[in-house]
């Protein structure tokens, strides 16, 4: 099944969940004895700051305590991990994990201090959003194809941003770039903002993201897509080709968030917590504020359907690394 039909029968049964009597969700077993700590491995204003400040208010809603956002950056995510993944399993420190922390490090670095597999249990997936490649309104190329003979011609001239080394932002050009048979520097910027801010300076001349720091210049006219990274058209910008249809059959390539404990949470924590973001994920409120204008499709899984997801996407990262499609070491 392609992934986003998975990812969408995911929200379809959390969705039915919430309508049928739900039994975990009256289960007195466990509430949180003071305020959460829900931790974001990124600086603040991207896309999982902006998600996790969403939800903080119907969560405290719901859970009865505080749920208190904690940018936790560096080393592209791993750092916040780590430390949720050394914090006492009591359901009070929760992290709002992403495709580089939770799959591609855990997949690529084998320096990595902690173990995905054995150091997490999982809460929800929490949703997905595309990734746009762009580049700037001025550039005379109008197609992703265009850009790619024009870096073949000028072979080492081409640089491309991301939001840090190991990002999704990165291996994705970094995927495209290499099937292509293109030579091209990465610049890593720590940030969404500054990584756009240098592609409108004309300091590198492409950059795949998220929509979350694209959709002002988009509307500015500022910036040019050349491509999205789902495996089939979004009905939000229907006229933009898929890298799949253009370029390379089959890439699909989604930006997801995942709620992620301490390994050995008492499952009684995990079922209350994942009663309640599926609450808080469905909440009017949190679709006016992050999933209709960040251009984000809810989900709201499952416990055991989070911890599927997240351990297909590392093998499918280790099978990138193994057959040399990817590396953390550029």
């Amino acid at each position: 099944m392609r992934r986003q039909g998975w990812l969408a029968g995911l929200a379809g049964a959390a969705l039915l969940a919430m309508a049928a009597p739900h039994a975990h969700a009256q289960d007195p077993a466990w509430k949180p004895a003071r305020p959460i700590r829900l931790v974001v491995p990124f600086a603040p204003g991207g896309q999982p700051d902006l998600v996790a400040r969403a939800l903080a208010v119907p969560l405290a809603r719901e859970l009865g305590e505080a749920v208190v956002v904690e940018n936790r950056p560096g080393a592209g995510g791993n750092m916040g991990a780590q430390s949720v993944a050394a914090s006492p399993p009591d359901g009070h420190t929760l992290l709002l994990g992403t495709n580089g922390p939770l799959a591609v490090s855990p997949a690529l670095d084998r320096g990595l201090a902690y173990d995905v597999e054995r150091d997490f249990t999982f809460v929800t997936v929490v949703g997905t959003s595309i990734q746009l490649l762009v580049v700037p309104a001025t550039t005379r190329e109008a197609t992703l194809a265009e850009v790619i003979a024009r870096a073949r011609r000028d072979a080492g001239k081409l640089n491309y941003a991301s939001v840090g080394k190991g990002s999704l932002s990165q291996l994705t050009s970094q995927i495209i770039f290499g099937e292509a048979g293109v030579l091209a520097e990465h610049i890593p910027f720590q940030a969404g903002p500054a990584a756009v801010g240098s592609l409108l300076a004309g300091d590198v001349q492409f950059l795949s993201l998220n929509p979350t720091a694209l959709l002002p210049h988009l509307s500015a006219g500022r910036l040019r897509v050349l491509a999205q990274t789902s495996d089939r058209r979004s009905a939000r910008i229907p006229e933009v080709p898929t890298v799949a249809e253009v370029l390379l059959p089959g890439f699909n390539e989604l930006v997801w968030m995942v709620i992620a404990a301490p390994a050995r949470t008492p499952p009684a924590a995990i079922r209350s917590l994942n009663a309640a973001f599926v609450k808080a994920i469905a909440a009017p409120e949190v679709r006016t504020r992050v999933w209709e204008s960040q251009w984000i499709d809810p989900v709201g899984s499952s416990p055991e359907a989070a911890r599927r997801f997240v351990l297909d996407e590392k093998r499918k990262w280790l099978r990138r690394g193994e057959n040399r499609k990817v590396t953390l070491e550029e």
